[in-house]
């Protein structure tokens, strides 16, 4: 087990398919060492974690850069609407303060507007309890894979033409 691997077991972020096996709805094949993890879910709300790492590093002075942490967060706020088919259409974030290599991020985020299938989720990101991130992201629920509305989209073009 590698380093990276043991401080994620030991702030409780195991392997999350297994932890939320019948609870997680989403298909996550996403690397948890770039995106964090779950620590946390019910209903329209979720608690993630990023440990940062080297390969994340923006500068010399070991400066994270801030595409991991919107990514990490984007992870939060799918996880908390939890629906098999669902892309984010929009995102508004502030970054507060600089992350640097080691630092445990944890995201907490709370969907909202349940019954329709536009979701808004607040996303706050902190680190030793104080605010670094917050961020509101738009998501939008589909029946099916964006990939195979578009799909049928364009076969629904061509057969008009």
């Amino acid at each position: 087990m590698s380093e990276y691997d043991e401080s994620l077991q030991d702030i409780g972020l195991i392997d999350s398919s297994e932890l939320f096996q019948g609870l997680l709805n989403i298909p996550i094949n996403i690397n948890s060492t770039l995106c964090g993890g779950i620590l946390d879910m019910k209903p329209n709300y979720a608690k993630t974690a990023l440990v940062t790492s080297n390969e994340m590093i923006f500068d010399d002075e070991k400066l994270i850069h801030g595409g991991f942490i919107f990514g990490a967060a984007e992870l939060a706020a799918h996880v908390s609407v939890n629906t098999q088919y669902s892309v984010t259409i929009g995102a508004k974030v502030n970054l507060y303060a600089p992350a640097r290599v080691g630092d445990l991020i944890e995201f907490e985020a709370h969907a909202y507007f349940e019954e329709s299938k536009k979701r808004e989720v607040k996303v706050i990101g902190t680190i030793k309890g104080i605010k670094v991130f917050e961020g509101t992201y738009q998501i939008v629920v589909l029946e099916e894979h964006i990939f195979k509305l578009q799909q049928k989209k364009k076969v629904s073009d061509e057969d008009e033409q």
